[in-house]
Protein backbone atom coordinates (compact mmCIF):
# COMPACT_ATOMS: atom_id res chain seq x y z
CA UNK A 1 0.00 0.00 0.00
CA UNK A 2 1.25 3.45 -0.78
CA UNK A 3 1.59 6.16 1.82
CA UNK A 4 -1.27 8.08 0.23
CA UNK A 5 -3.63 5.10 0.43
CA UNK A 6 -2.72 4.53 4.07
CA UNK A 7 -3.40 8.20 4.82
CA UNK A 8 -6.75 8.11 3.04
CA UNK A 9 -7.79 4.92 4.82
CA UNK A 10 -6.68 6.30 8.18
CA UNK A 11 -8.65 9.50 7.59
CA UNK A 12 -11.74 7.51 6.59
CA UNK A 13 -11.53 5.35 9.71
CA UNK A 14 -11.08 8.41 11.88
CA UNK A 15 -14.13 10.08 10.30
CA UNK A 16 -16.22 6.94 10.85
CA UNK A 17 -15.22 6.68 14.49
CA UNK A 18 -15.84 10.40 15.08
CA UNK A 19 -19.24 10.18 13.38
CA UNK A 20 -20.15 7.20 15.55
CA UNK A 21 -18.98 9.01 18.70
CA UNK A 22 -21.00 12.11 17.81
CA UNK A 23 -24.15 10.11 17.10
CA UNK A 24 -23.68 8.17 20.35
CA UNK A 25 -23.56 11.46 22.25
CA UNK A 26 -27.03 12.47 21.07
CA UNK A 27 -29.52 11.80 23.84
CA UNK A 28 -33.27 12.18 23.63
CA UNK A 29 -34.25 15.00 25.99
CA UNK A 30 -37.83 13.67 26.01
CA UNK A 31 -37.04 10.03 26.89
CA UNK A 32 -39.66 8.58 29.22
CA UNK A 33 -42.00 11.60 28.96
CA UNK A 34 -45.57 10.46 28.16
CA UNK A 35 -46.71 13.95 27.10
CA UNK A 36 -43.85 14.17 24.61
CA UNK A 37 -44.68 10.71 23.28
CA UNK A 38 -48.30 11.80 22.72
CA UNK A 39 -47.08 14.89 20.90
CA UNK A 40 -44.71 12.69 18.90
CA UNK A 41 -47.65 10.65 17.64
CA UNK A 42 -49.40 13.83 16.50
CA UNK A 43 -46.24 14.94 14.69
CA UNK A 44 -45.85 11.48 13.11
CA UNK A 45 -49.37 11.76 11.70
CA UNK A 46 -49.12 15.44 10.76
CA UNK A 47 -45.87 14.90 8.87
CA UNK A 48 -47.40 12.02 6.90
CA UNK A 49 -45.14 9.26 8.21
CA UNK A 50 -48.22 7.03 8.35
CA UNK A 51 -48.32 6.89 4.54
CA UNK A 52 -45.42 4.43 4.62
CA UNK A 53 -45.34 3.20 8.22
CA UNK A 54 -49.07 2.99 9.07
CA UNK A 55 -51.08 5.05 11.56
CA UNK A 56 -49.59 3.23 14.54
CA UNK A 57 -46.08 2.86 13.01
CA UNK A 58 -46.62 -0.89 12.76
CA UNK A 59 -45.69 -1.05 9.09
CA UNK A 60 -47.28 -0.71 5.68
CA UNK A 61 -45.10 0.02 2.66
CA UNK A 62 -42.32 0.95 5.10
CA UNK A 63 -41.17 -1.22 7.99
CA UNK A 64 -42.73 -1.67 11.40
CA UNK A 65 -41.04 0.86 13.68
CA UNK A 66 -42.43 -0.54 16.93
CA UNK A 67 -40.73 -3.92 17.10
CA UNK A 68 -37.19 -5.09 17.77
CA UNK A 69 -36.84 -6.99 14.51
CA UNK A 70 -34.49 -4.51 12.85
CA UNK A 71 -31.29 -5.40 11.05
CA UNK A 72 -29.46 -3.03 13.39
CA UNK A 73 -30.54 -2.36 16.96
CA UNK A 74 -30.86 1.40 16.55
CA UNK A 75 -30.09 3.87 19.26
CA UNK A 76 -32.30 6.91 19.71
CA UNK A 77 -29.58 8.90 17.92
CA UNK A 78 -29.70 6.54 14.92
CA UNK A 79 -33.48 6.90 14.66
CA UNK A 80 -33.19 10.67 15.04
CA UNK A 81 -30.60 10.79 12.24
CA UNK A 82 -32.70 8.58 9.96
CA UNK A 83 -35.73 10.85 10.38
CA UNK A 84 -33.61 13.97 9.97
CA UNK A 85 -31.41 12.84 7.07
CA UNK A 86 -33.40 10.05 5.42
CA UNK A 87 -31.87 6.78 4.22
CA UNK A 88 -29.84 6.73 1.04
CA UNK A 89 -30.95 4.02 -1.38
CA UNK A 90 -34.45 3.82 0.09
CA UNK A 91 -37.66 5.82 -0.18
CA UNK A 92 -37.09 7.18 3.34
CA UNK A 93 -36.89 10.92 2.70
CA UNK A 94 -35.18 13.39 5.04
CA UNK A 95 -37.48 15.41 7.30
CA UNK A 96 -34.84 17.58 8.96
CA UNK A 97 -35.92 20.52 6.83
CA UNK A 98 -39.58 20.14 7.91
CA UNK A 99 -39.21 19.28 11.58
CA UNK A 100 -37.35 20.96 14.41
CA UNK A 101 -34.92 18.73 16.34
CA UNK A 102 -37.23 18.69 19.38
CA UNK A 103 -40.09 17.49 17.15
CA UNK A 104 -37.97 14.66 15.79
CA UNK A 105 -37.01 13.68 19.35
CA UNK A 106 -40.70 13.54 20.29
CA UNK A 107 -41.39 11.22 17.37
CA UNK A 108 -38.47 9.04 18.51
CA UNK A 109 -39.95 8.94 22.02
CA UNK A 110 -43.36 7.93 20.64
CA UNK A 111 -41.75 5.08 18.67
CA UNK A 112 -39.92 3.95 21.81
CA UNK A 113 -43.14 4.22 23.83
CA UNK A 114 -44.92 2.06 21.23
CA UNK A 115 -42.12 -0.51 21.56
CA UNK A 116 -42.41 -0.54 25.37
CA UNK A 117 -46.19 -0.85 25.08
CA UNK A 118 -45.82 -3.73 22.64
CA UNK A 119 -43.41 -5.56 24.97
CA UNK A 120 -45.60 -5.08 28.07
CA UNK A 121 -47.88 -8.08 27.36
CA UNK A 122 -44.78 -10.27 26.83
CA UNK A 123 -43.56 -9.60 30.37
CA UNK A 124 -46.85 -10.40 32.11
Amino acid sequence: MTGTMVSVLSAALLMLSLGRALSDELKNPFAGDPASAAEGKKLFLKTGCYACHGHEAEGAVGPDLTDDEWIYQPTDAMIFNTISRGRTGTVMAPFGDQLKPEEIWKIVEWLRWKNRERKAPETK
